[in-house]
Parts: C-alpha cells; structure tokens; sequence
C-alpha cells in the first residue's frame, strides 16, 4: 500500500460505497466524509476508516475539503451529487448505469463536461487483465458476432438489496447486470456506439413476490456501429452464476472465461488456449486507477469515463424500451 494525501468522500454507505471504501483504503487514501439517506448507516462506515464526516446532508458532506468523489446511490440519485461535485470541480466515480436513463446522463454529463474534471464510471470489467488481453488480440481482427451470458441467483434466494429487483429504481436486470457485459463488449471490440437494440423478457419465477418486477430471463439482440451483431442472454434467478464471453469472426472463435482466467478456442488456424495474469498492465483496479489519475493528472488511466458511458448507457436503454414491443429500438431515436 501507498501512502496518499487523497482524501475522498463516499456517497451512498450500502453494499458498494463498502466495496469502494476498501479499496481507497488499500491504494493508500483516506475516507473522510460519508453521506447517507440513513445517518446510522453512514456513521457505521464512517466509524470504521475514522471519517471526520457522517451525515444525511449533502450540505455538510460538500462543507469539507475533497479531492474526490465515490457515488454508489441507487441509479435514480445521480444528478443533484454530480452536480454538487461538478459545483466544486471534485473528481468523480460513478457506479454503474452512469444515470438511470439517457436523459438525466445527459443533464450529469454537462455538469461534468462545465467542470472540466474527472469523471469515471465504475465498469471494473474494463480493467479485469482477461477483457484487457481479450481486447489486445482482437486490435487487428475481424469480428462479426459477439456472445455474451449473466447469470446470478436473486430469485433463488434474494440475498441482495431488495431494489435490485425494482424497475424503478434499478432500470431491470439489463441497467442492473448485463450493462457490465454489454459495455465489455464495446471495450474488447474497441469501444463502438450502438446502432440498435431489441431485448424479449418474463418474469416466470416467485410469483408470490409482487414487490418484484424484474424480469429473471432476457434474451437480447442489438447492433454496434462496427458491424459487430451482438446477442446477450441474462438470467436472474439460476443456481451457479457467471459472465461468459465469446467473440466470433471469419478466423477466430474465442471464449474468455471470467471464472477459470483463461482464453481458449481457435485464432487464424491454431487452436488457442491462454492462462490470463493475475494485474492488468496498469497494475490497478477500477479506484485505483481513478485515484492514480487524479493524483498525476494523467486522464488516460480512466478506462471508464463518464461520457463513453453514454453510449453504454444507450445501448440499454435502447433494449429496455423494446421489451413488450416486439421491434428493434434505433438508439438515435433516442438521443
């Protein structure tokens, strides 16, 4: 661990902003200010980095000193902390969907674009050293077709937070799950915008839990503005769960398997198979990179910003709005 004079604050204290505050720990910087809805739930994570702030009020979280901003809300409570941050020029991290829908993205992404500062999104697959190995082999090939596969276990046993499963509050599985996969796609392929998008979904299992909506089974066909067709099969509620990936082309067939950190299958004639390291190149996560890059200044560290998110963030809307429509969605119609 490295010692950083960074000093960060976190908004949102549930299961992420937990995850994040190890991280900015381990890279060496230190939380100094929590913002909750619940106080008691802020004073907890508070209490255990030693942060000078807990509070339920942006106005006492934003009173501080803070070269940096960790937003891990549910999607709907974006815009007013970005345009705090943005207010005060605070480098930001934003946990995935970057909005929960085009519209207030958009609104975020002008404060951000004003303040002229850092602002990433918190697609960690984009840093993950199998995508990023995936990605260097396929910088000179062809790829038609893309597959991708989620596969979680809420509605088996519905340990997560109980608005996972709300449609209002997360956007659905595909906002929720299968943007990590569906903006890795667009990173290994060389980070195409999206052309249209069409998804079928049902929820067939715990009837009994109306407080649900979420659909547990999608399937989802969509086009990149590369050429590359794309299918993603999500289902949220199977016993072993999972990212799969598979790129296909006239000389390749390549399966990256998250799970055993290998690439295996055929490329230009040759069958292949590829243990993957256990760092990126960076030698950084997704925090760690933000905070490296907010210390140098060096931008490029961000594999994730906020405005190439928009397009990942497109794509899904693209494919939410088709449910129940039987057509494919142009996402210029939604721009």
């Amino acid at each position: 661990m490295n010692r950083s004079s960074l000093r960060i604050g976190i908004i949102g204290a549930g299961r992420m902003g937990h995850a994040h505050q190890r991280a900015v720990v381990a890279y060496g910087a230190e939380v100094v200010a929590v913002q909750d809805i619940h106080p008691e739930t802020a004073q907890q994570m508070a209490t255990e980095t030693d942060a000078e702030i807990a509070t339920d009020e942006l106005d006492v979280f934003f009173d501080r000193d803070l070269d940096g901003v960790i937003i891990t809300t549910p999607p709907p409570v974006r815009l007013e902390p970005v345009r705090r941050a943005c207010e005060y020029g605070i480098p930001l991290m934003i946990e995935k969907p970057p909005a929960l829908n085009l519209h207030e993205g958009q609104v975020c992404l002008q404060h951000i674009e004003k303040s002229e500062g850092i602002a990433a999104v918190g697609f960690q697959l984009r840093y993950a050293p199998i995508y990023e190995r995936l990605r260097h082999l396929l910088t000179s090939e062809v790829v038609h077709l893309v597959r991708t596969v989620c596969a979680v276990d809420y509605y088996l046993n519905f340990r997560m937070p109980p608005w996972f499963l709300q449609y209002q509050i997360s956007g659905g599985p595909i906002a929720e799950q299968a943007i990590h996969l569906l903006d890795c796609v667009r990173f290994v392929t060389g980070d195409p915008k999206p052309v249209q998008a069409h998804a079928l979904a049902v929820k067939n299992m715990a009837g009994d839990r109306t407080e649900f909506d979420a659909e547990n089974a999608i399937q989802m066909t969509y086009e990149l503005d590369n050429g590359v067709f794309g299918t993603h099969t999500n289902h949220c509620g199977t016993e072993r769960g999972g990212f799969d990936l598979e790129v296909i082309g006239p000389h390749l067939r390549l399966q990256a398997h998250m799970g055993s950190r290998r690439i295996t299958g055929y490329l230009n004639g040759d069958d292949f198979e590829e243990p993957v390291p256990a760092e990126n190149s960076l030698g950084l996560d997704k925090i760690g990179a933000w905070l490296h890059a907010i210390e140098t200044g060096n931008r490029s560290l961000i594999r994730s910003d906020f405005a190439d998110a928009m397009h990942t963030l497109a794509l899904v809307e693209a494919a939410v709005k088709s449910r129940g429509s039987g057509r494919f969605v142009q996402v210029s119609d939604l721009m």
